[in-house]
């Protein structure tokens, strides 16, 4: 006896082993070139933003979504009978965590020297030596930054993950195979005799 086909809706166990963040992947009708060209035509018509064309081993990239870093969403196209199925990974553009990850870091020193300042300014009785401020400043401003930094990459992996999930849902109307039709014409099914 033949193995039953697997339903759409079914956990994959390769997905299930990679755990609740894997993506979603796409099961399409049409040849790598046919989905190109139905996901460049949804581009420039406004549908798909961030739609462009990928070099190497992914087919495409949908990019410029998720707050407060932007990420990148890449498809790769494995063949798959007569169509083909989308896989989807996701990744963090590396420019901005750096420059946030900096601009923490650079802001910190400042911050010595303008506490230091205004210390000296409206407390007379404050008469310590600069690099004493900076023993006791320090401790309670570096701490922060890994804190910062993992707050603002956790939040963007959150967001990027969410809209992802929109974006492979978009994908999958534009390119998948569409769901089967409803052929009741009743709202409701009958009851069982």
């Amino acid at each position: 006896m033949p193995e039953p086909a697997t339903p759409p809706n079914s956990i994959d166990p390769a997905r299930a082993a990679a755990g609740r963040d894997a993506l979603p992947t796409v099961e399409s009708p049409l040849s790598s070139a046919e989905i190109l060209a139905k996901l460049d035509a949804a581009a420039r018509r406004g549908k798909l933003p961030g739609f462009e064309r990928a070099t190497g081993n992914a087919l495409f990239r949908l990019a410029d979504f998720g707050t407060p870093f932007e990420s990148i969403l890449e498809a790769r196209a494995t063949p798959n009978g007569p169509g083909c199925t989308l896989s989807f990974a996701l990744r963090i553009k590396p420019a901005m965590p750096r420059v946030f990850l900096a601009t923490l870091l650079l802001s910190v020193w400042p911050g010595v020297w303008l506490t230091d300042s205004m210390l000296r300014t409206y407390f007379s009785a404050y008469t310590m030596n600069f690099w004493w401020t900076c023993v006791w400043y320090l401790p309670l401003t570096l701490p922060f930054v890994p804190v910062a930094m993992k707050q603002a990459n956790k939040r963007s992996r959150a967001s990027a993950r969410a809209e992802a999930l929109l974006l492979i849902a978009k994908v999958q109307e534009l390119v998948g195979e569409a769901a089967p039709a409803n052929t009741s014409n009743t709202l409701n099914p009958p009851n069982p005799p």
